[in-house]
């Protein structure tokens, strides 16, 4: 007996003449001639040194022809699993990218996106971080993240490549139960903000927000600096406190239930407060196909969570 299987070929053509018990049908199946799948059982038992197949009136298989069915199956099976194994590795870009944000996409755009690459890229390698943009473009010019999108607050660095990359709608933002008697999807003058116990992140860019028309700073309410998103939304919970956040931070509260929301999201009239956010890269850099499809796809479940805030910032939603 040989020490070594048939083909994978010959293999086949055993399993259909042994399903089928007949050479004529199991050339027809396997697409051959009979007297070439006759000619290849043949050689298949001189190479095992045993008969498969009893052919005095019908062809039926030998109890050795039995046996070996049972592991012709098996051959074929984890053939076919080794096969589709490789199919995830003919799909979609390689490569590695490395990139950060900050809480306003991290909350809730940056998994959405995030599934969507390891579903057409699962050959690739993408790692994120969320951090302060300060943090995020110090990353960026030491060549530790390959870009980086931030708030347009944020000082852009003049030693990196900015361009913008998104523009979000802004909403005052209160607790559910807060007193201080605006309605949910109420559009808000920016006079009414005097006198409210407003957060802000820091002093520029509290001014940055509110600009000229109201200056809390100068009215007769307090001015407190909060630079942690996930506490000010806590202390928002808890408490009268307010603060004029990016509406991306809401895209799946604005139309809740009062029951299943915990804010209150009021836009402001007239052209409102918008975000800028801005994609920052080291400059001269040449994108990488990944890295490209990795940019479109946080732009592409951004552009449509703005959509949908711009709905709900017009009253249409």
């Amino acid at each position: 007996m040989n020490d070594s299987l048939p083909g994978l070929r010959e293999i086949q053509m055993f399993v259909a003449v042994y399903e089928t018990r007949s050479f004529t049908a199991a050339a027809a199946r396997e697409f051959a001639t009979q007297s070439g799948i006759s000619q290849h059982i043949k050689q298949i038992e001189e190479l095992l040194g045993v008969q498969l197949f009893d052919r005095q009136k019908i062809v039926e298989p030998t109890a050795a022809g039995t046996v070996f069915y049972g592991h012709c199956l098996q051959v074929l099976a984890a053939n076919a699993k080794a096969l589709q194994s490789l199919d995830t590795f003919e799909r979609g870009l390689g490569g590695e990218v490395r990139f950060g944000v900050t809480p306003t996409l991290a909350s809730h755009q940056l998994a959405p996106a995030y599934l969507r690459l390891m579903e057409h890229n699962p050959n690739a390698s993408i790692a994120v971080i969320d951090a302060p943009s300060n943090m995020l473009i110090d990353m960026v010019r030491a060549n530790e993240l390959d870009f980086a999108i931030i708030p347009s607050i944020s000082e852009p660095p003049t030693d990196l490549a900015t361009t913008v990359f998104a523009a979000t709608p802004a909403f005052l933002v209160s607790a559910n139960n807060h007193s201080g008697g605006f309605e949910h999807g109420q559009v808000i003058d920016f006079d009414k903000l005097v006198g409210l116990k407003l957060l802000a992140p820091d002093s520029r860019e509290h001014a940055q927000w509110i600009g000229t028309p109201v200056d809390p700073g100068s009215g007769p309410g307090p001015c407190y600096q909060l630079d942690a998103v996930l506490a000010t939304l806590d202390l928002i919970r808890q408490s009268e406190w307010m603060a004029i956040l990016p509406g991306l931070l809401f895209v799946h509260s604005f139309n809740a239930s009062p029951a299943e929301r915990d804010f209150k999201l009021n836009p402001f009239s007239g052209a409102g407060l918008t975000l800028e956010l801005l994609l920052v890269q080291p400059p001269r850099s040449t994108p990488s196909p990944l890295m490209l499809e990795v940019i479109e796809t946080i732009r592409g479940i951004t552009e449509e969570h703005i959509q949908r805030l711009s709905a709900f910032q017009s009253g249409t939603y």
